[in-house]
């Protein structure tokens, strides 16, 4: 019996089809906004993609002897982590690893780490941030 669901391969269309969808449906708060207020997707200032290099994704991966990925959602905010990027939407990259049945995340627990090893430095236990963001940077 035939699946009725998409394969897991996208064709170009396709995923223009899937971020046309995004861009019509989601709404935010905005820093600025009124908290009851959600703005629509701005094209010129909301993201819409992230671009990692090969070279980090594979250091994570081999850092992190992971046979998976998992990808969260998050929207930067200077406040806390300072970035050029502050209030756009990115993605983290974590590396996974299959252990007792379940994909775990590789990150270390910040309550195990010296003040000075929360500042980044990448390696075994960090995922990765800091991709370039379109717009402004690398649109397709």
């Amino acid at each position: 019996m035939a699946s009725k669901f998409q394969q897991p391969d996208v064709t170009r269309a396709q995923l223009e089809k899937l971020m046309k969808n995004y861009q019509r449906t989601v709404k935010r708060i905005r820093k600025g906004d009124k908290e009851e207020i959600c703005s629509d997707y701005d094209p010129k200032f909301d993201s819409k993609c992230v671009w990692f290099p090969r070279e980090a994704v594979e250091q994570l991966f081999n850092d992190n002897k992971a046979d998976g990925l998992r990808i969260y959602f998050g929207v930067h905010d200077s406040e806390d982590l300072p970035t050029p990027d502050d209030d756009r939407l990115t993605v983290v990259l974590v590396a996974t690893r299959y252990e007792d049945g379940k994909n775990k995340d590789q990150l270390n627990d910040d309550s195990l780490l010296k003040k000075k090893e929360l500042v980044g430095g990448g390696g075994p236990g960090y995922g990765l941030n800091h991709a370039a963001i379109c717009p402004p940077s690398n649109c397709p």
